[in-house]
């Protein structure tokens, strides 16, 4: 707080933190960025400045790159940035045009459901639900697998009975 050129430079630090590919290294930058935005016009300015990004880096509103794992701590970086950028919006939205555009932003386009606890984005849904169809689809292909299986064998498991039923006839005539 005491000097714009040690903030400008530990905005830099935690801005090449939260382009770190582990959700946890993120996360600890993260929570620094939240405290130092409550305490500084000049930090503010910046992260507004780059808010996209900071978007990108935190929410993982980029459906291309997702937050690095792991995947709990992904979700929790998530999950707190949204709830920041909401109460951001709410105490700072007025003075920062640029915070009340992401936040308008984040709802609509991304579809971000600020009351929402798991706080996906539409990204995310559209990943999840093509997981699940790829799950289904291996699935069903095995499932088919054992049936053309089961029905290939069936003639082989039939002569065996055939042939077991003939040992006990001669065994026990």
């Amino acid at each position: 707080r005491s000097s714009d050129e040690h903030i400008s430079h530990a905005y830099h630090l935690l801005r090449t933190r939260l382009k770190e590919e582990h959700a946890e290294m993120r996360f600890s930058a993260f929570q620094v960025v939240q405290e130092l935005f409550t305490r500084s016009h000049q930090f503010r300015t910046l992260v507004i400045s780059n808010f996209q990004e900071f978007l990108e880096l935190t929410v993982g509103i980029d459906h291309e790159q997702p937050l690095p794992p792991p995947r709990d701590v992904a979700q929790k970086l998530r999950k707190a940035a949204i709830k920041s950028v909401q109460d951001w919006h709410e105490k700072y939205g007025e003075a920062y045009k640029k915070l009340s555009l992401g936040y308008h932003f984040l709802k609509q386009n991304k579809k971000v459901d600020f009351q929402d606890v798991h706080a996906r984005t539409m990204a995310e849904r559209r990943r999840e639900e093509e997981k699940q169809k790829r799950l289904a689809n291996i699935y069903k292909e095995k499932a088919k697998r054992a049936e053309k299986e089961m029905e290939e064998m069936s003639q082989e498991v039939a002569d065996t009975l055939t042939e077991m039923e003939n040992c006990f006839r001669l065994l026990m005539p």
